[in-house]
């Protein structure tokens, strides 16, 4: 770290008044600038809590142990040597985590990591744990069972849970177990100023937003345009994202499906202003929450989601500010879709309702207030 960010360090150490701020640290598998929801919350929560010092210890690909100033978060990255089961191999972050957690206040587990939980099961001290359950851990059945001792004490270690809404609480075995624990903070984001919208063209289109794994159902969104005359833009990268365009490709869909790879915060809100609606296709319960709803709720923008068991369906609920169809069916999507673009009216009003919506429960100040409150009920040096 340079003179320079050591300087910006201090400085963001000291509270408004001068004194020493409370310190968090935050554990996360990845962090900015890989993209990702969590990685947005964590970026929230430091940018938004400036009562508090904030070290984000994550894992990356490049250098032993590299730190650095982002935003106001001293992250410091421990090098990955591949992955195991979606988990980063970083042996020396274990060791890392025991040695800064100690100077800490308050710690910020950002679930799933299990490479974290092993940490914190040989982390022995009184600092206070907080769990943000961003997440169950859906793919990797056989390693579920097999971290689950390392899941119980630090639940058990830990003095508050985060889940984003009590759906996720009934859907998750370990949330309805440690229930007294749980604090229900659903996620918020900044509002914008929409610009005037363009008018939509008689072939309007519906936008897709994520990136391109297979949880996301990204396959099933492409296959619905066979069952409808509707077109696509889909928008974000990732791992398959060269097996999505060849699969439009062989279905003879090229036409009516437009790839944006890569697109800023200011085009995502432009194609999203002259869309139907926005399309979130996700198969399984790694969606969690789908933060994109709230990029299109914020907007006026209709939803169309899945029924998963997560909070997704909760955000934006059935025929108030989305459609919610069965995930992995294509005919039932194109169908949602084929209602939105036959009725303009009906778009409109779960649009405006999404709005009301995000006002009432998303905002970026609702959740940076509940979160601070937390902390400050847990933090070591504040706590009563």
């Amino acid at each position: 770290m340079s003179k320079h960010d050591f300087a910006k360090l201090k400085n963001i150490e000291k509270g408004k008044d001068g004194s020493e701020s409370s310190k968090v640290l935050h554990i996360c598998k990845v962090y900015l600038p890989v993209k990702g929801g969590v990685q947005r919350v964590v970026q929230r929560i430091t940018a938004r809590l400036a009562d508090f010092t904030h070290q984000v210890i994550t894992t990356g690909e490049d250098g032993a142990v590299d730190r650095q100033q982002l935003d106001r978060a001293d992250v410091i990255r421990c090098r990955s040597y591949g992955q195991l089961a979606s988990m980063p191999i970083a042996p020396s972050l274990p060791g890392q985590v025991i040695k800064i957690a100690r100077k800490q206040d308050l710690i910020a587990l950002h679930y799933p990591f299990p490479l974290a939980e092993l940490a914190l099961c040989f982390f022995f001290s009184n600092t206070p744990i907080v769990v943000h359950w961003h997440s169950n851990i859906i793919a990797q059945k056989k390693l579920k069972w097999l971290v689950a001792p390392l899941t119980l004490v630090v639940l058990w270690r830990a003095k508050a849970i985060v889940a984003t809404s009590g759906r996720m609480i009934e859907n998750s075995f370990w949330l309805k177990r440690f229930r007294n624990k749980v604090r229900t903070i659903p996620y918020g984001m900044e509002s914008v100023t929409p610009s005037q919208t363009l008018p939509l063209a008689p072939n309007g289109y519906f936008v897709v937003i994520g990136r391109h794994v297979s949880y996301k159902g990204i396959d099933v969104a492409i296959r619905s345009l066979e069952h409808s005359d509707h077109r696509l833009i889909i928008v974000g990268d990732g791992p398959l994202f060269e097996r999505h365009k060849l699969l439009a490709e062989d279905l003879g869909l090229k036409a009516r499906v437009k790839f944006e790879q890569q697109a800023n915060d200011e085009k995502v809100n432009e194609i999203l202003q002259s869309a139907i609606a926005l399309v979130v296709s996700s198969n399984r319960e790694n969606e969690a929450f789908a933060l994109v709803q709230l990029e299109a709720m914020r907007l006026g923008k209709a939803v169309i989601n899945t029924n998963l068991n997560s909070s997704v369906p909760w955000v934006a609920r059935h025929e108030k500010e989305a459609l919610t169809v069965p995930p992995d069916d294509a005919k039932a999507l194109a169908q949602a879709m084929q209602t939105l673009k036959a009725d303009p009216e009906l778009a409109s009003s779960l649009g405006e309702q999404g709005l009301l919506r995000y006002q009432e429960k998303f905002t970026a100040e609702h959740f940076a207030q509940a979160t601070s409150e937390l902390y400050r009920a847990h933090a070591k040096s504040l706590a009563q």
